[in-house]
């Protein structure tokens, strides 16, 4: 992969360094959730994601002194108030459940299948005991592959088709949008495949080489025989459709349709970012080769429910999938690592 050079620092060799970075700065500072690349000051260099609001022990405060530069490369750090997370568990019923009184037509049934649109394992939440709870777990429908077999499926995360390694291939059965209550007219696939999450030790560390690293989170579904499906948005989202795959880079203008915040525009702002922990029912999970999407003059560009929504580039190149955020800053993983994992590729 060719990078582009900036005045200071290339981004090549930030990129280079960023484990060693992420290993140095998770150890000294127990309130970062991330550690990337991003343009910082002239150049490039390390963009490291603290949340303000994680307790931190007295004696890790007064412990490793926190460097403003490693191998000669800066490090700027980032306020967040929140950990990255990527549960979205709503009611099935009464007022505050999907698609009572919503404003956003991807939580409403829409056929054809199109990308963006509500999605739901119906027979993990029966399993888990979330719908006799009164919740349903729910994510965004991203956009359309095929698999090895020509099947054509969905594509999304894990922890949104496959019940955070809770699924049972062949057998669950994904409804659009979802309910409490199996539906047929609702059943459009089946899972499929997925990429199996692999959980760290509690306190794991970079530094000590007892964190796990995950690549992606990403799963599949085959499309129901009879229903009918096409890789766009909805009439009134006017942006462009998946039509290809790309690779992600700082500076890139991407959009996603996703379920809760629907079309929203944004700036891929680091890459080769290792994050970590997230909440994940097989206990805490580490990535590396993340990106990091900010929306455009502050705004949101993502929300829980929209997990599995496809990053598209301007020239409507995928370049990700969308996996968690921490209401400012959203984290996907690469679309290349996803289709590959899945020995799949985008129609």
């Amino acid at each position: 992969m060719t990078y582009a050079k900036a005045s200071g620092i290339a981004l090549s060799e930030a990129v280079e360094k960023v484990r060693n970075a992420a290993s140095v700065l998770f150890d000294a500072d127990p309130s970062i959730r991330s550690v990337g690349v991003g343009e910082v000051e002239s150049g490039f260099g390390f963009v490291a994601v603290r949340n303000a609001r994680a307790p931190v022990p007295y004696s890790a405060k007064m412990g490793k002194a926190i460097p403003d530069k490693l191998d000669g490369i800066p490090v700027q750090f980032i306020i967040s108030q929140a950990d990255p997370s990527s549960l979205a568990r709503v009611p099935h019923s009464g007022p505050a459940s999907p698609g009572v009184g919503s404003l956003i037509p991807e939580q409403q049934q829409q056929r054809p299948l199109v990308c963006g649109l509500q999605i739901q394992n119906y027979d993990n939440d029966v399993r888990t005991g979330e719908i006799a709870k009164g919740y349903i777990i729910i994510g965004t429908l991203g956009c359309f592959v095929k698999l090895s077999s020509s099947a054509i499926a969905i594509l999304s995360n894990n922890h949104v088709v496959a019940g955070e390694n809770g699924g049972v291939k062949g057998s669950d059965r994904i409804l659009q949008p979802g309910a409490a209550t199996f539906t047929p007219s609702m059943n459009v696939a089946t899972l499929t495949d997925f990429v199996q999450l692999n959980p760290s030790p509690v306190g794991a560390s970079i530094a000590a080489g007892t964190v796990v690293l995950n690549d992606v989170d990403a799963g599949v579904a085959a499309i129901s025989v009879g229903t009918n499906y096409s890789q766009s948005y909805l009439s009134p989202r006017t942006a462009v459709p998946p039509a290809g795959v790309g690779v992600a880079t700082t500076g890139d203008k991407v959009h996603k349709v996703g379920r809760t915040t629907g079309l929203t525009f944004g700036t891929i702002t680091q890459i080769s970012v290792v994050v970590g922990p997230i909440a994940y029912a097989p206990g805490g999970c580490w990535f590396q080769n993340t990106f990091v999407i900010e929306g455009e003059n502050g705004t949101t560009f993502s929300d829980h429910g929209d997990s599995g929504s496809a990053i598209v580039r301007a020239d409507g190149l995928v370049v990700g999938l969308l996996y968690a955020g921490n209401g400012t800053q959203t984290y996907a993983c690469p679309i290349d690592s996803v289709l590959s994992g899945l020995t799949c590729t985008l129609i």
